[in-house]
């Protein structure tokens, strides 16, 4: 007799796959009005965004004894059965509650196929209901002044690596300079900050090696790439060169009066010997 009782409820839940409950969810219909069946309470939709290759947590708690159920409206796919996986996907499966008799589906690796409506059942009289709505998101980063930027030579860089559209914090951002990743160098000056939405990168002072394709690679986003340009500074300010060519003006100034004079000096000299040989003849 009691095998037969445990039966009953798998064998309710089959029909109800096969053939939904007055017609709800009609034509792949998700408005809250085509749920709504008055032989089933309470009844309601939950909304949950998730990312692709992330997890998905769908709620669903019942405070009432009986085996509950997972199914996938879109197919009429019978997920779980109580805590056991009954879908040949592994990837779904019943997350375990602290905080009192939960049901919560966990759906690792996420993907874009995933997302719809999905129902939370619970075998009693009369039946209960949940539903929750799964939306994907597709996550992807940018580097903020890209995809090309000029710096100094012996200034600061830096690059600040952006999530968007990410629906929960990276584990971890890898960051390339062109092929080699170099979050783990320990290049002197140069450090990295893991942030909630992202990652930052800062070279205290930059110099010609530095000039490369810079790559910000999250664990849960799409990457971005930027190209730096180190600007080479002049071996000399140009104060300097100014400088020296006043030198050299007031050089050939000075040496070009001293011609002169002794230019002045020879034409004296000649002309006192002139006179000279003048009054002796």
């Amino acid at each position: 007799m009691a095998p037969f009782l445990l039966i009953l409820p798998l064998l309710a839940s089959v029909r109800y796959l096969i053939q939904p409950i007055d017609g709800a969810i009609e034509g792949g219909s998700t408005k809250e009005s085509d749920l709504i069946d008055s032989r089933a309470k309470p009844k309601f939709i939950k909304s949950v965004l998730a990312q692709t290759g992330g997890n998905a947590l769908l709620p669903c708690q019942f405070n009432s004894p009986g085996i509950v159920t997972w199914i996938r409206r879109k197919d009429r796919q019978l997920l779980t059965l109580g805590r056991d996986t009954h879908s040949i996907d592994t990837r779904f499966v019943v997350a375990n509650n602290r905080n009192g008799p939960g049901w919560n589906l966990l759906i690792k690796n996420v993907k874009q196929e995933d997302a719809g409506l999905y129902e939370c059942q619970i075998q009693t009289a009369p039946m209960q209901q949940q539903f929750v709505q799964l939306n994907i998101t597709e996550a992807y980063s940018v580097i903020p002044g890209g995809p090309d930027l000029h710096v100094k030579q012996g200034s600061s860089l830096r690059l600040e690596c952006q999530l968007m559209a990410a629906a929960e914090s990276p584990s971890y951002v890898f960051w390339y300079r062109e092929a080699r990743m170099i979050n783990y160098d320990n290049e002197p000056g140069v450090k990295f900050e893991l942030r909630k939405n992202g990652s930052i990168l800062i070279v205290e002072k930059v110099n010609l090696s530095h000039g490369a394709n810079y790559t910000c690679s999250p664990s849960n986003a799409k990457p971005a790439h930027i190209m730096i340009h180190v600007i080479e500074e002049e071996e000399k300010p140009a104060a300097m060169h100014g400088g020296d060519r006043r030198n050299s003006t007031a050089s050939t100034s000075s040496n070009t009066m001293l011609t002169l004079m002794i230019l002045l000096i020879i034409a004296d000299i000649r002309k006192y010997c002139q006179f000279i040989i003048w009054h002796i003849t």
